[in-house]
């Protein structure tokens, strides 16, 4: 006890001395700021202090934990003159003790006062002092008393009866500001914005909301009058609404070519005009982009949407809007120019691969471009990718089996509108809607077992309804799947699994597709999200079309279709808890289910768990169907499921220059519907998923050089649900020290991208 209390007595001397090590002589550490209330304080008084809070200046030395780490890293160094560690612990790891004589009281006591009364609060008084602390500190207190508080009496409209004045007065209905709510000056200012953005709608191009004047009575004894005016100093072409004269579209701008296309011959497309000497658009290509009409009441919104729809067609550069006032004084001209991207683009990325049913970890792909195929502003694209799944170690599988890879190619259109024959969609959205029309091609390759190749065609519709929210739907969807080189051993896993063998079978999958995301994903956002959920379902329709054979299926050109509906959602959470420290969550829940002509879902819908981007500790498609563990064949690895639930955490830390490390945990399962024959454990049940959830964890390193990200993660089990009950959390058996132990548990996970 002795010695504890010696060692927490030099621990508060250090603490106490070394806050204050740099202070020069005569001047104080600052500590910080306090808020007293005197008086009865007010209902919202946690507000009003986080308000105050946030406008004291200075900031004192910042603490974790409730202590000055950095400001004692700095005290640890002198002065450097070098890039030693007196320049690391200064420069970089440290932070300067924050002086007291850098604290302007009498300047901040009015910041606050204004803060004060902007909040309503005119009669308040606010004082401060200084409050010297030991061992040279320092802080300020500032006592508020606030009085009462003013709410609003009433809200005049001092307007005349021109035609601005007028259009002020329609606004007042839907006024934010009435008898009887709390005085706000933000609210006044929300108010003002309010007002001009509802004239902008009724084409008062010139006007702002700086020629509204709200002048304020305070002589009610805590009420007040307040009495919105137009300044006189309000210009006369702010006073008047505006019609649309022309609406002039340069698709080919460039500043080198100003004055040509300036001068060139303009097309006349009725509601606006288009300036193409090159002839590098057909004319048309606007029609759905361009809101502002000529001849029209000139909208803000017009205006923003005509400018947006023009930057998401995704072919040009930039898009500049320049208004002018026409030949009749109430009249605008308004100029697009347009400058294009190049026509054709060549594109290669090195990323990491999530496919929902986790078949491929990484990709490197290529994408070829033409931007303006056809002069309509289509994108016509070509896309080939190669994927890999990369784990070394774990339990005694056959690596080559384990280790697949794919190879995708696909030529996709995308036409800048929503195409329905006879039927015209077109939204007063800034987003541009697309129709997309592909081809494609997927080889799964796992060496030793299988090929599997499957060509796809789709048409459908993408669109986004926010900047965060974007859907797709394809209402036609055909596949078909085709199996080959089948090994021995992959055939012999075939016989002895009726359920595996129907869903390797060369087949259709006909039908359609809906695709809802939200991603709010910002650098530098402090908590961001990216939510994917999706719904697939096939052989319905042909379900109903197509009747039975002799042996109780249904053909399409004398190959089985399958029938089935199938959903997941994939849900990540991210939270940035410091500058250099980020923690990463996802759940992902998936479910399949085969009828009809299906006993179960086709290969390249089913789930599968295990791999570089799922659970890093279990090798891909060796874990599950729930505590089933195959004996047959233990080094084929190709275990899938209907049912899949998985979830992870991981914390990211940036360590130094492209290097960050993680430490993470990942857990789930996959599970059959049915019963399978051969596969006990497998079917899914309510009752036992925790008990039948696999655990991992592990660390990682990765180098993010910005345009790629290597991953190296290093994970082991520890739980495995194939055990017997009560012997499935296996802490106890963890030895590192043991190379046995090693090759069986430790995976080393290779990748490209992040996880997830």
């Amino acid at each position: 006890m002795k010695h504890l209390a010696v060692i927490i007595a030099s621990l508060c001397m250090l603490y106490s001395c070394s806050t204050t090590r740099a202070v020069p002589e005569g001047d104080q550490l600052y500590t910080g700021s306090k808020i007293k209330w005197k008086g009865d304080k007010p209902k919202d008084y946690g507000n009003l202090e986080d308000g105050m809070n946030e406008r004291l200046r200075p900031k004192p030395n910042r603490r974790f934990l409730g202590m000055p780490i950095k400001l004692w890293l700095y005290n640890l160094g002198n002065k450097p003159k070098g890039k030693g560690l007196n320049y690391l612990l200064r420069e970089k790891w440290g932070e300067a003790p924050v002086l007291y004589s850098k604290v302007k009281e009498e300047y901040t006591s009015e910041i606050l006062q204004h803060y004060i009364e902007d909040n309503g609060y005119f009669q308040a008084q606010l004082h401060w002092e200084k409050v010297n602390e030991s061992g040279k500190k320092a802080s300020v207190r500032y006592s508020v008393e606030p009085g009462t508080r003013y709410t609003l009496r009433n809200v005049v409209y001092e307007m005349d009866s021109s035609v601005l004045g007028q259009a002020i007065l329609d606004t007042k209905a839907k006024s934010i500001l009435k008898p009887g709510r709390i005085y706000r000056l933000d609210r006044i200012k929300t108010e003002r914005d309010r007002i001009n953005a509802r004239l902008k709608e009724k084409g008062f191009y010139y006007f702002n909301a700086d020629h509204l004047l709200f002048e304020i009575d305070t002589n009610h004894q805590g009420k007040v009058d307040l009495f919105l005016q137009i300044k006189k100093e309000t210009p006369s072409s702010a006073r008047i609404p505006y019609r649309m004269e022309n609406v002039i579209i340069y698709p080919g701008y460039t500043l080198e070519k100003d004055s040509l296309v300036r001068n060139s011959a303009e097309l006349d497309m009725g509601t606006y005009k288009v300036v193409d000497p090159d002839h590098l658009f057909l004319p048309n290509v606007f029609e759905r982009s361009v809101f502002l009409k000529e001849d029209s009441l000139y909208t803000l919104s017009a205006h923003d949407i005509t400018l947006q729809r023009l930057m998401n067609l995704g072919t040009f550069k930039f898009v500049k809007g320049q208004f002018t006032t026409g030949l009749d004084s109430n009249h605008l001209n308004a100029r697009f120019f347009l400058t294009p991207n190049p026509q054709y683009g060549l594109q290669f990325e090195l990323t990491g691969s999530s496919k929902s049913n986790n078949t491929v970890g990484s990709q490197v792909k290529m994408t070829t471009l033409n931007r303006n195929w056809l002069r309509r502003a289509n994108r016509l694209e070509f896309k080939l990718a190669a994927g890999f799944d990369w784990q070394v170690g774990g339990q005694k599988v056959n690596q080559a089996n384990t280790n697949g890879y794919t190879i995708d190619a696909e030529l996709a259109i995308s036409i800048p509108k929503i195409y329905i024959p006879g039927i015209t969609i077109n939204p007063r959205k800034p987003y541009v809607p697309r129709t997309r029309i592909s081809a494609g091609y997927e080889l799964l390759s796992r060496p030793g077992l299988y090929n599997l190749n499957s060509i796809t065609l789709q048409y459908g519709y993408i669109w986004r309804q926010s900047p965060y929210i974007d859907h797709a739907f394809n209402p036609i969807s055909i596949s078909y799947v085709l199996p080959s080189n089948i090994t021995p051993e992959f055939q012999k896993m075939l016989d002895n699994d009726p359920s595996l063998r129907q869903s390797m079978e060369k087949q259709f999958i006909v039908g359609g597709n809906y695709t809802w995301t939200f991603n709010n994903q910002v650098k530098n956002r402090k908590n961001s999200f990216f939510i994917t959920l999706n719904a697939d379902i096939a052989g319905n329709i042909l379900g109903v079309l197509k009747k039975k054979k002799d042996d109780g299926k249904k053909y399409l050109f004398g190959r089985d279709f399958a029938q089935y509906w199938r959903v997941y959602g994939d849900a990540r959470y991210y939270n940035r808890l410091s500058r250099k420290l980020i923690w990463a969550n996802r759940l992902y829940l998936g479910y399949g289910y085969s009828y009809g002509n299906s006993y179960s879902l086709p290969f390249v819908k089913q789930f599968f768990i295990g791999g570089s981007n799922s659970l890093r500790a279990f090798r891909a498609r060796t874990l599950g169907p729930g505590t089933y563990k195959s004996l047959l064949s233990s080094y084929t690895a190709n275990e899938a499921g209907d049912i899949k639930l998985e979830a992870n955490t991981e914390i990211r830390m940036k360590l130094v220059n492209i290097l960050q490390a993680a430490a993470f945990v990942d857990a789930g399962n996959i599970w059959l519907l049915r019963e399978t024959e051969g596969k006990p454990g497998a079917k899914f049940n309510w009752g036992s998923v925790l008990a039948e959830t696999a655990v991992g964890g592990g660390i990682g390193l990765r180098a993010d050089a910005s345009i790629l990200i290597v991953r190296f993660d290093v994970a082991f089990p520890f739980r495995k649900p194939w055990l017997p009950e009560g012997e499935r959390w296996v802490f106890d058996r963890i030895n590192f020290g043991d190379a046995d132990w090693r090759r069986e548990n430790l995976i080393l996970n290779i990748a490209i991208g992040f996880p997830f």
